[in-house]
């Protein structure tokens, strides 16, 4: 016998005990033995009874709600050792430590360990448990216009003067009130989009600022807009062919945009973050981590979580993007094609998109680097002089290729002087 995702083992009694529990009862069913090592090995336990009454005065006061039907406590005894057997079976609420509250003191099963649930899946136990949602709950607001959506959807003939139409749309609860998603899509929606233009990174030279507000489709098409001006085109010509090169390809503003619209937490007033840094990138900040307990390889793979599918679905009847879902792997296999890379991060309580920017320079750049790359994989090491026939650049130049491509940590430098070669790290 040994722990897994059902078994946990403990030799002593500890008030670690409950932490299990509460995990076993947010997660699925669960036995506790405690008398036994790591190991699986039984070592016994002294003063069973007592601590037997322990845990069952702990399970009724440290533990809310009351879960105690879920979970049972016997004591055994095998070759004259004693333990104890605390059965868990999956609750049907969500359980927490009383003295943490619900968002620190909640616990799941992750195999063999119990961990704390994130703020954000906690949320969405909340949600699971409750059968309730952001969007479908009645707004705060009941002063609702909806000039500048209602123009959009005579576009594609649906008219929301229509009340069963909103209903369909979800804008409207059973008893005819505005509901958040109807907020969102209403001129008044309070949620903006916040754009801060600077030279470089560091942020110390800040150049423009401006705020996108009023119903959530005008703040997308503000804010591409807005993006779109600030992104320059290069004229890349090859012998007699013209290639334009956008600093930000426009479809992939579009659904980097629109993600940040409509899988981020509108559960927290906030407003989300767009740094534009000329000389470097764009980032994109968004409320809310990832939705539904997939990871950041899931989502490049091309699996899609809504957190707000009825705000989804509005954005893709109004046409304003071919396709949602596989909006993040587009965009990474587009930067995997010009050899370039763009950071997807998912903290705690935020999303963040940095879009590097493309120029002339960079691709050129990063075409060198493949062409030494690629003889790398095939010989291993290469020269400097090596470095200058494959490249076709002079001494400098290509010295400054190889510089670049050490601080990039791509490859290493290793000899000196006429044995000097470089190799992949």
């Amino acid at each position: 016998m040994q722990e897994n995702e059902n078994i946990e083992f403990k030799e002593l009694y500890t008030e670690n005990i409950y932490k299990e529990i509460v995990a076993f009862l947010n997660s699925g069913s669960g036995t506790i033995y405690i008398g036994y090592n790591d190991n699986g090995e039984l070592i016994g336990l002294e003063n069973v009874k007592e601590t037997e009454e322990k845990i069952s005065n702990g399970i009724r006061g440290k533990i809310v709600p009351d879960c105690s039907v879920f979970v049972s406590i016997n004591n055994a005894t095998l070759d004259n050792k004693d333990y104890i057997i605390i059965n868990v079976s999956k609750g049907v609420n969500i359980y927490s430590l009383k003295d943490k509250g619900i968002i620190k003191g909640t616990y799941i099963r992750n195999g063999s360990c119990s961990m704390p649930a994130t703020e954000e899946t906690v949320k969405q136990m909340i949600i699971k448990n409750s059968n309730i949602t952001f969007e479908t709950s009645v707004a705060n607001n009941q002063n609702l216009t909806f000039n500048y959506i209602r123009e959009a959807f005579m576009g594609i003939n649906i008219d929301i003067n229509n009340k069963n139409i909103m209903k369909n749309l979800f804008m409207l609860d059973n008893n005819g009130n505005y509901t958040n998603l109807a907020l969102l899509l209403s001129d008044q929606n309070p949620y903006t989009v916040k754009v801060a233009t600077y030279q470089s990174v560091n942020k110390t030279n800040f150049l423009d600022r401006k705020e996108f507000g009023g119903s959530l489709l005008e703040v997308y098409d503000k804010t591409l807009s807005y993006l779109k001006i600030n992104s320059a085109t290069y004229g890349l010509i090859d012998s007699s062919i013209r290639e334009d090169i956008e600093e930000y390809p426009e479809f992939i503003l579009r659904e980097i945009i629109l993600n940040s619209l409509i899988h981020r937490d509108y559960s927290v007033l906030t407003s989300n973050i767009i740094n534009i840094y000329k000389d470097d990138s764009i980032e994109f900040i968004s409320y809310g981590s990832l939705y539904g307990n997939i990871t950041i390889e899931d989502v490049l793979a091309g699996l899609s979580t809504s957190r707000n599918p009825h705000l989804q679905s509005i954005f893709m009847r109004l046409k304003r993007v071919e396709a949602i879902g596989s909006g993040l792997r587009r965009v990474n296999s587009y930067y995997k094609s010009k050899n370039l890379d763009f950071l997807v991060n998912a903290l705690p309580s935020s999303f963040v998109v940095r879009l590097p920017r493309i120029t002339i320079d960079k691709l050129a750049a990063k075409d060198d680097y493949k062409i030494i790359i690629d003889y790398l994989n095939i010989n291993g090491e290469i020269t400097r002089k090596e470095a200058e026939r494959l490249l076709d650049k002079e001494k400098t130049t290509t010295s400054n290729v190889l510089s670049k491509m050490i601080s990039d940590k791509i490859i290493k430098k290793i000899g000196k002087g006429p044995n000097t070669k470089y190799i992949k790290i």
